[in-house]
């Protein structure tokens, strides 16, 4: 039978990695949904020769 503090220190262990995983999966997905949105933008004031689609994201996004 394993001690109940090796438990613990494993299931703590896998916590951490759980937590790290995931942060690191949700900063990798929003930095590629924001690249997307920037793309989308910058496509839309070059076409529009104007920064106010830029302005209007902005004001969207706050």
């Amino acid at each position: 039978m394993a001690d109940p503090l090796t438990d613990i220190l494993i299931y703590v262990g896998i916590g951490i990695i759980t937590f790290t995983i995931g942060m690191i999966l949700g900063y990798q997905l929003l930095i590629m949904y924001y690249t997307k949105r920037f793309m989308v933008i910058a496509a839309k004031c070059s076409d529009a020769d104007s920064v106010i689609p830029m302005v209007d994201e902005l004001a969207r996004e706050t």
